[in-house]
């Protein structure tokens, strides 16, 4: 999916008619209860194999997730599986494409474990940072998770680069003299 799809927070047709939507920020807590161990245990692997034995270890979860994420009861999709498994998993496997970002996740690093409470980043840190930006919270609750990470990848690559451009104003200050210097501000300050 790409990028228009994450911020439109668009659904998808499937071959089948069923419509897949993307889960959003607000629903993550719901979401994570089903969808995690599914992610847990397909590890980044998206084969036919891995995705078998996802739904095989978790069924329940698979067909709470699909039912969570898609236009079908969970009654229907248990009639899917008893009578064409293939069909179930296409939608499983469309659920998984349409959410990717969240099935992309790493899990959490052994120095995240031992980071003391302080240290440890939270949510409300990622909410500051798009607020900062200009976001309102609201607004970024009701983001597909998709684009939540994308808006939070690209404040902190702003961040970086406002770093980068202040430290090289800095270091042409402090390495300028005055003509030097007012040349540069004049140039930086220039519209194309």
């Amino acid at each position: 999916m790409n990028d228009f799809f994450l911020v439109n927070n668009d659904t998808y047709i499937n071959q089948y008619g069923q419509e897949i939507r993307q889960f959003l920020v607000k629903e993550l807590e719901s979401w994570a209860s089903i969808a995690e161990p599914i992610r847990i245990a397909l590890k980044r692997n998206y084969s036919d194999k891995s995705i078998e034995a996802a739904i095989c270890a978790n069924k329940f979860k698979a067909i709470a997730m699909c039912s969570f994420a898609t236009d079908v009861t969970a009654l229907k999709i248990d009639e899917m599986i008893q009578n064409d498994a293939d069909r179930f998993i296409e939608l499983f496997k469309d659920v998984i494409n349409v959410n990717k970002a969240f099935f992309d996740q790493e899990g959490a690093k052994k120095s995240e474990l031992n980071k003391t409470e302080k240290d440890k980043t939270t949510w409300f840190d990622s909410f500051q940072t798009l607020i900062s930006k200009g976001h309102k919270h609201q607004d970024i609750l009701n983001y597909s998770f998709g684009a939540f990470l994308e808006y939070l990848k690209a404040a902190q690559r702003y961040e970086c680069n406002s770093i980068l451009s202040q430290s090289t104003t800095m270091r042409v200050a402090y390495h300028a003299d005055k003509k030097g210097f007012s040349g540069y501000t004049k140039a930086v300050g220039k519209e194309e």
